[in-house]
């Protein structure tokens, strides 16, 4: 039966984590493995200055479940030392869509990618959601459709593996989708947010600071944000994690010289 590592970066008290470990039961033995808090915008960022602690939870249906006080990367590093290889990795289903090249922001994502970096065939899904409810626990948010997704694609590399020099896929299913909806195989778009910082004065009169960040409108047909934003369908976008440019080296030291 396939080993299959389920995580995610909103907390092993996600209800996505929860439906996607119910759409990936039918698949294989799942061992989760997930941060006990909210690590959104975590990106690979590894716990290296302090011990991780970790905590059995009871996860209905896992094989085993653990929750870990630090990042998803740190959780696929403890899950392969503590449990060995995987056939699949998967992290979602995360609350918020993760689009375009700022995936590597993604805690999402970026457990996916630390995953394939241990050659594992990885798979990151997100589902599109009202941004006020990105940081709770998905209470009355629907996850069947993404996990009827997450289920097919997570079938179809178990049965077929995947392609020839791709790493892992990045999936976005809309809120509106239905399991009819359209798969479009796109590319990343450039961008998705123009991140600034603002300025505010606490009550004792010093300022401080919050990121935030200001969607972009506009996106290039064929990319994953306007395959979810413009066209609505559900977004897969391979991804290589080698992100060595495919330029004639030549022509670089032209440059240098």
């Amino acid at each position: 039966m396939p080993r299959i590592l389920l995580t995610n970066d909103d907390g092993i008290y996600s209800n996505g984590i929860r439906a996607a470990l119910r759409a990936l039961s039918e698949l294989g033995e799942v061992y989760v493995v997930a941060p006990l808090f909210q690590r959104s915008a975590s990106g690979r960022a590894m716990t290296l200055h302090r011990p991780l602690r970790a905590k059995l939870i009871d996860v209905p249906g896992a094989k085993v479940a653990y929750g870990i006080d630090g990042t998803p990367t740190d959780c696929v590093i403890f899950a392969i030392a503590r449990f060995g290889k995987f056939d699949l990795a998967v992290s979602g289903i995360n609350l918020g869509e993760n689009l375009s090249t700022e995936i590597t922001v993604s805690g999402t994502a970026s457990a996916a990618i630390e995953a394939a970096t241990h050659d594992i065939p990885s798979l990151a899904v997100s589902l599109e959601v009202d941004w006020k409810k990105t940081l709770g626990e998905g209470e009355g948010i629907n996850f069947s459709i993404s996990a009827h997704f997450l289920r097919r694609i997570a079938g179809a590399i178990l049965e077929k593996g995947l392609m020839s020099g791709v790493d892992m896929l990045n999936v976005n299913v809309p809120s509106d989708a239905t399991p009819e909806t359209e798969i479009a195989i796109t590319k990343l778009a450039r961008k998705r947010y123009n991140p600034t910082v603002e300025e505010r004065i606490d009550p004792r009169g010093h300022p401080y600071y919050w990121v935030v960040g200001r969607q972009t409108a506009k996106f290039e047909p064929g990319t994953d944000a306007y395959a979810l934003k413009v066209e609505r369908k559900v977004s897969v976008t391979p991804i290589d994690i080698d992100m060595t440019a495919g330029i004639d080296f030549g022509s670089v030291m032209e440059i240098l010289n």
